[in-house]
């Protein structure tokens, strides 16, 4: 992502395979400069008790599930010039086919249920509001009942349950997300947000998990990309506001200074948009956190592989507005009651993820 909405994510361990992927259509819109505004991702069908002023949805979260595979649309835009901008303006994305977590977790929700005092100042009583672009499977995302489940979601509800709160989930654009935080959208962020210098200058972070960069490419890797200089002169694509966007510019900054030919650089406001160049060929390569390149290699295997693996590692945390010092301190308290208690390494295998 760009400056201080930067996002990259971490490794992930075997996930269970299934016949084929679901992905969102792609964009109609471009722009040769900046990215404009798009307005917040929605969930598909639970509205919250108490709309945001945004209109984004509040998905329940439940136990994954796995969603029935679909038909994905071919239908593209005409390619663009080097350098372009997409954006999207189809409605919701739609849920990739999602296999279920492994099964070997000690995780046990609720055992250390009203174990952290509840912060006072909340989005709204007896529960607690967290903010995620649930497109980011395996991360967050929205299954095919319309809730929002995922790794950082199950973090979440256990956060929620050790203060004795109800969990909400508001399903936002990541792009926005921070600003939402701060206008008092949500008591806190989780959607595999890096911690950089520039967001820190904003807002407060809770370390919780380390994570890289990688790319995907067909299955095969036609073009035999082993390194980020062999996109040179190749189509490459990202969500909108990422640190693989950033990854991607600042790559042709160096290009350009050597005298190469710069990577055509695609962006999406979803991860899932993204990916679904890649599928339907627009695109050689696509950037994702590391463990959402492997999911979409291990959900598709005869569709993608990594090319290249777990590069540009970082901290990711949860966001808390720094008006809200009480709620990063209640945040902080709990996951590391987690971390010691091995509730987090727990909530890890359940999705097969490591911070290893």
């Amino acid at each position: 992502m760009r400056g201080p909405l930067t996002r990259t994510r971490g490794l992930i361990a075997g996930l269970l395979l299934v016949p084929s992927l679901l992905l969102a259509g792609c964009g109609t819109e471009a722009t040769p400069t900046a990215i404009p505004t798009v307005a917040p991702t929605t969930a598909p069908t639970v509205a919250p008790t108490t709309a945001p002023t945004t209109a984004p949805t509040v998905a329940p979260t439940t136990a994954p599930t796995t969603a029935p595979t679909a038909a994905a649309t071919d239908t593209m835009p005409a390619a663009t010039a080097t350098g372009a901008v997409m954006t999207s303006t189809v409605g919701p994305t739609a849920v990739p086919p999602t296999p279920p977590p492994t099964p070997a977790s000690a995780w046990v929700p609720g055992a250390h249920k009203n174990t952290i005092p509840a912060p006072a100042k909340l989005k709204d009583a007896g529960k607690l509001t967290f903010g995620s672009d649930a497109t980011y499977p395996p991360q967050e995302y929205i299954d095919a009942s319309g809730n929002a489940v995922g790794f950082d979601i199950d973090i979440a509800s256990e956060i929620a349950s050790r203060m004795g709160l109800e969990l909400s989930v508001v399903n936002f654009k990541f792009d926005d997300i921070i600003p939402a935080l701060n206008a008092g959208q949500f008591d806190a962020v989780i959607s595999a947000m890096t911690v950089t210098t520039d967001r820190m200058a904003v807002v407060d972070f809770v370390p919780y998990f380390s994570a890289g960069q990688a790319v995907l490419v067909k299955k095969g890797n036609p073009k035999k990309i082993k390194t980020l200089d062999d996109l040179s002169g190749l189509t490459a694509v990202a969500e909108q506001g990422t640190t693989e966007e950033d990854t991607l510019k600042n790559l042709n900054d160096t290009l350009d200074k050597a005298g190469k030919p710069k990577v055509n650089v695609l962006t999406y406001p979803t991860d899932t948009d993204a990916v679904d160049q890649l599928r339907v060929g627009r695109a050689d390569a696509t950037l994702h956190d590391s463990p959402v390149a492997a999911y979409y290699a291990k959900l598709n295997p005869d569709a993608f592989e990594v090319a290249i693996a777990n590069f540009a590692s970082a901290p990711e945390g949860i966001a808390t507005a720094k008006t809200n010092a009480d709620m990063h301190a209640a945040i902080d308290k709990a996951v590391k009651a987690m971390i010691a208690d091995g509730t987090m390494d727990a909530i890890m295998a359940k999705w097969g993820v490591s911070s290893k």
